[in-house]
């Protein structure tokens, strides 16, 4: 056992429902209803048909998303995790530094429907496997996602691992096994950005979370040490060795809380420039008004969304100038059907494209974003940053429940989904969670 394996699991291994504080459970719930929107809706993306056809039939224990397809749980969990993400619309941590719940839940439900486990169940392996994954991912520090590591998939399969763990009762050895194994599956690169091996990337994040906790189950062997020691995935992937005091900084605290969640369908590093643009256009301004929009931006986020000419649904949700062209010409980014190819080709979009610019400063916050928008006569400044989760979990679950709506209606209906919705409202209630996955088909 290593010295952070055993830290993690003394931490948390012996998690129980009774031990999350109200707003750790309600804050795991919300990523939960927010991840069956995401996914419910992204099954009918091209990339969830592909993989359900290479991967899955109907004769597993596992539901898949979206489908009245089943498969063995390794399957189900790569096949859910990649549909959740396919949409790019799904919750964010800044603490993770990536998307926390893909490359989570569906290793956690992959493992929890097998078992018949709770509503309970889910949400305490869902908190055990955040905060593990939070703390190597605050530790590793930025520098391995600026080098191009896809955090999303690379911390998170030792989310997945982590939850899987727990469900499966492995004790403090079969723990650090599982995380040395997890070490060897992590993998991802953020050249795949906008294209389909994106979402790929949590969804082989959470099969191989649930591989890795599975064979350490059977006594399967690694070296714990494998994340933080010699020749380790931080030595190998990171700057050496994991820091500790970003892990201390943790010690009082829950990351379940610091979760962002998305109210436009793109990359959340775009979302800041939209919101300081939506501010400026709520005066008046059309698009005729407009000579040039200029963004200034962290130089950091032109490596996930600088794309500056798309052409694609997926290339417009990694684009800067691409979402700020679809604002200005009325199209709604928070809606899923604004990012296929079709809007972001109409003639009046792709003509704004050119009028945007983009320039970098280092002061800039990693999610702000500070807008200058020359109106000929006059110029509009404005500034937004997306980097604070809300503190009102009401409001914040309202918010959810009608992107929830939103999402899910139109694929399964929109009693089905009132229905889901209900459900998954009261999931600390509910006995079994094939009750919850049995809507969600």
């Amino acid at each position: 056992m290593s010295e952070l394996t055993d830290q993690l699991w003394d931490r948390f291994g012996s998690l129980s429902y009774d031990d999350l504080p109200a707003d750790v459970a309600e804050g795991a719930r919300h990523s939960v209803l927010d991840w069956f929107g995401c996914a419910i809706a992204g099954s009918r993306e091209p990339l969830a048909g592909i993989l359900r056809d290479e991967l899955t039939a109907n004769d597993g224990p596992c539901s898949i998303i979206g489908s009245a397809r089943r498969a063995d749980p390794l399957r189900a969990a790569m096949v859910n995790g990649a549909t959740g993400h396919a949409l790019d619309f799904d919750d964010t941590s800044p603490v993770m530094g990536g998307h926390p719940t893909v490359p989570l839940l569906p290793a956690i439900l992959a493992i929890a429907e097998e078992q018949g486990r709770s509503g309970a169940d889910v949400l305490t392996a869902y908190v055990v496997g955040m905060e593990v994954q939070s703390r190597i991912g605050a530790s590793i520090g930025p520098e391995h996602y600026f080098d191009g590591w896809h955090t999303t998939s690379t911390i998170g399969v030792f989310g997945a691992a982590a939850a899987a763990s727990w469900l499966l009762g492995l004790e403090s050895t079969g723990f650090g096994m599982a995380m040395g194994l997890a070490a060897s599956s992590s993998s991802g690169v953020k050249a795949n950005f906008g294209t389909m091996a994106k979402p790929l990337h949590p969804g082989q994040a959470a099969e191989r979370g649930v591989l890795a906790a599975r064979l350490a189950s059977r006594g399967f062997s690694a070296n714990a040490d494998a994340v933080d020691g010699n020749q380790s995935f931080a030595q190998a992937a990171g700057t050496g060795t994991l820091d500790q005091a970003r892990i201390g900084s943790l010690s009082d605290s829950w990351a379940t809380t610091r979760t962002l969640f998305k109210l436009h369908a793109a990359c959340h590093l775009t979302h800041a420039g939209i919101e300081a643009t939506k501010s400026v256009l709520a005066e008046g301004i059309r698009p005729d008004d407009i000579r040039r929009i200029t963004l200034t931006v962290n130089p950091t986020i032109l490596d996930v969304c600088g794309i500056p000419d798309p052409t694609t649904g997926l290339e417009a949700k990694f684009s800067l100038r691409g979402t700020q062209a679809l604002l200005v010409n009325g199209v709604d980014t928070a809606a899923v059907a604004s990012f296929g190819d079709e809007p972001i080709n109409r003639p009046d979009v792709q003509r704004f494209i050119p009028l945007v610019e983009v320039d970098t400063d280092a002061s800039v916050a990693n999610m702000a974003t500070h807008v200058e928008i020359d109106l000929g006569s006059e110029t509009r400044l404005a500034s937004h940053d997306v980097n604070q989760p809300c503190t009102d979990l009401e409001a914040q679950g309202n918010r959810l429940r009608a992107k929830f709506d939103q999402l899910a209606g139109p694929v399964i209906g929109s009693d089905q989904a009132a229905a889901l919705g209900d459900e998954l409202s009261r999931l600390p209630n509910v006995a079994s969670i094939v009750e919850v996955l049995t809507l969600g088909r």
